[in-house]
């Protein structure tokens, strides 16, 4: 008994140790810059997988035990085993049916049937990861995206949003809804959206929604305006006025210096923004760009002029 109970707490362990070991290296192999918040879910995700090894073992002791013959149908821990064998064979069925649902979902060379038929289908578990792969697809059809806008998930509405294949109809009706970072992110980026999508993205940053909460502000600078900046499509008049937008973000800054339609005084007037003034090593990139760019050191302010030998 005392052997098992060790077994028992090894295969606890062996779950939480796993789960650890998955999340460290999803982390440490990211390209994301914020990939390191992902550590706080060791313990979130560690607990309950160490739970699935206690049981794993659970059930296999019990299971011996039952050919054995040292306990038979009625007693507790074969009934206990049985639940755990149900769940874990709802588990892997669920498992199986989203992953090959996904597969179809990601394929690049998926038809429009193909996609029309996994979004019918029933999906025991983690639908949501299918339904932003179907959004992200080329082929999917247009009915599919429209519902999966209406929706109202914000995250699926961020992802059609970003679908190249989106029709402008639906991209507009993603901009008649709630401009909110969740939601237009992703549409901020399409080169296919119009001018007047454009217009509604940066007046929406001086919004009563945006202003009233400084930190959903700055998110929207640094996600919406951002990409929108970085978006090839976006005439010079309109990026003009996205430039002159007061209080930068440090990524808003990077997407303004390195677009094509950055002009000289625009970028060296970046040099005195907050976040440049911040980090030295983003002022120092806002000289290299206009050393690329051949702009005139003369044209810089004074302090700028010191803070640069």
């Amino acid at each position: 008994m005392q052997n098992r109970k060790a077994i028992l707490k090894m295969g606890a362990y062996a779950g939480f140790i796993g789960a650890a070991v998955y999340i460290v290296h999803a982390v440490f192999t990211s390209d994301s810059s914020t990939a390191a918040i992902g550590l706080i879910f060791i313990p979130i995700y560690g607990f309950p997988v160490a739970g699935i090894g206690w049981a794993l073992v659970y059930t296999i002791f019990a299971l011996l035990d039952l050919s054995s013959n040292r306990s038979s149908w009625k007693s507790k821990n074969v009934r206990i085993a049985t639940v755990f064998v149900g769940v874990f064979s709802f588990a892997g069925f669920s498992f199986f049916v989203q992953h090959s649902a996904l597969s179809v979902a990601k394929h690049p060379d998926s038809t429009p049937q193909a996609l029309e038929k996994i979004s019918q289908r029933w999906i025991p578990w983690g639908r949501r990861d299918v339904d932003i792969a179907l959004a992200q697809h080329p082929s999917t059809p247009s009915a599919m995206l429209e519902t999966l806008v209406e929706s109202g998930d914000d995250a699926m509405a961020q992802q059609v949003g970003a679908n190249a294949s989106t029709p402008l109809a639906i991209l507009e009706k993603i901009a008649t809804g709630p401009l909110t970072y969740e939601r237009v992110a992703g549409l901020a980026g399409n080169r296919n959206i119009s001018r007047a999508i454009m217009e509604k993205l940066i007046v929406a940053t001086m919004s009563e929604a945006n202003i009233a909460d400084p930190v959903r502000h700055g998110l929207y600078k640094t996600y919406v305006l951002s990409a929108l900046a970085a978006n090839a499509s976006l005439p010079q008049d309109l990026f003009n006025r996205l430039v002159a937008i007061d209080s930068p973000t440090h990524f808003l800054v990077l997407a303004i210096i390195n677009a094509p339609n950055a002009d000289c005084d625009q970028i060296a007037r970046l040099l005195v923004s907050g976040p440049s003034m911040e980090n030295a090593s983003l002022y120092n990139s806002i000289l290299n760009k206009m050393t690329e760019k051949g702009c005139s050191m003369e044209d810089l302010e004074p302090q700028d002029k010191m803070r640069t030998k």
